[in-house]
């Protein structure tokens, strides 16, 4: 027999909200919306620091419910209190964590975040088409340092060949100025007007 996911009619009468995934969900809601509003009522407060631990507030949470209670659930609902406490003018910020079950969500009043902050927030999540644009851009100008460096290195050993083929072989590529007679008379020992063999 194959069991369909989908909730029957009397699932949906006998749901609690108050129990399981969903009460645990719900009352973490209440508590973020009660304390957004402790934070809005105090003028002297503009910034709040909300923790998210996921191992706390599973223990709440019957096992067969456990994976419906998941960190994005919790950021979503604090980024929606935020919205709604704040009426659209606050603005709430992940803070980087080590942990992966636990999460620090910054809440900044209007006109108090810092502006790297705001940065980081309106740069985006940019298209693959545009990453992968900017890779490419990236590869090719890694590309390009790493010839120029084999090229300038390529030139300075060919110097430095150069230099000490100079040194060892003297005078190798001078030419022989002297007429075949006159090779062939100092080759037999001629006589006559003796001549060097570079003159």
């Amino acid at each position: 027999v194959v069991r369909s996911n989908k909730p029957t009619a009397a699932d949906l009468a006998n749901f609690d909200p108050t129990v399981g995934a969903a009460g645990c969900i719900n009352n973490f809601r209440t508590k973020i919306s009660e304390d957004l509003e402790k934070f809005k009522s105090d003028p002297t407060t503009f910034v709040t620091k909300i923790n998210i631990d996921i191992g706390a507030l599973q223990k709440t949470v019957p096992a067969d419910e456990v994976e419906k209670v998941t960190m994005d659930v919790f950021k979503f609902t604090v980024y929606e209190q935020v919205e709604e406490v704040g009426m659209d003018k606050w603005i709430a910020a992940k803070e980087p964590s080590e942990f992966m079950d636990e999460c620090v969500i910054t809440v900044y009043k209007e006109g108090h975040c810092p502006p790297e902050i705001l940065e980081d927030m309106n740069k985006g999540e940019l298209p693959d088409e545009i990453k992968g644009q900017q890779k490419h851009l990236m590869e090719a100008q890694a590309k390009a340092m790493e010839r120029k460096g084999k090229k300038h290195d390529e030139a300075m050993v060919k110097a430095s060949l150069r230099s000490q083929d100079e040194t060892r072989e003297l005078n190798t590529n001078k030419r022989d100025r002297r007429t075949l007679e006159q090779i062939q008379m100092d080759m037999h020992g001629g006589e006559g007007e003796k001549r060097g063999r570079y003159d």
